[in-house]
């Protein structure tokens, strides 16, 4: 029993992170020299450039991660063309943070075609959705509604797990 309870306590206690990606970098991912995808669950949505639109989270056990791409020079000098915003499974490291840091981002320059120029800005940062400019007060919980589809999907599994680490727990001191 309390084994299952100590597996159940990871994903309860993780922090959580927003999950999506912009159309444009989803489509440009190889192009922007992005890292290979793990899976192909990120679908395009726009909202992920509006921090005021964001809504889809995932438990995560690493450091959050937002990528920004941005275009240098041209007509959209200065424009972020494509943002990722994930938990951190792409790269070995990060896994955490150096000590009494929260937050850390490298850029790159990258040669596109068309001699069109783009800056690729990694950050990662430790906290409850700090990959959002916005933390909101309150996380999403099972309570809300979700409707069929919602990309909400992943806050009705993190409560069923903290549901059942509960269920476990309370069996455990019976």
């Amino acid at each position: 029993m309390i084994l299952i309870f100590l597996v159940f306590l990871d994903s309860v206690l993780a922090r959580l992170c927003y999950q999506c990606a912009s159309e444009l970098a989803l489509i440009n991912w190889s192009r922007y020299g992005l890292p290979r995808l793990l899976d192909d669950s990120m679908m395009a949505n726009d909202a992920c450039l509006d921090d005021d639109r964001l809504s889809s989270h995932v438990p995560c056990n690493a450091p959050c991660m937002t990528i920004n791409v941005t275009a240098i020079g041209g007509k959209n000098d200065g424009r972020v063309v494509g943002i990722v915003r994930d938990c951190q499974t792409y790269f070995v490291s990060p896994k955490s943070l150096p000590e009494g840091t929260t937050h850390m981002c490298r850029s790159s320059v990258r040669e596109m075609a068309r001699s069109q120029r783009i800056n690729v800005t990694f950050c990662y940062c430790e906290g409850n959705l700090c990959n959002g400019n916005r933390s909101p007060k309150h996380p999403r919980r099972a309570v809300q509604r979700i409707h069929p589809g919602s990309s909400d999907a992943s806050s009705v599994n993190w409560s069923f797990s903290t549901y059942l680490a509960l269920l476990v727990f309370s069996r455990v001191l019976d």
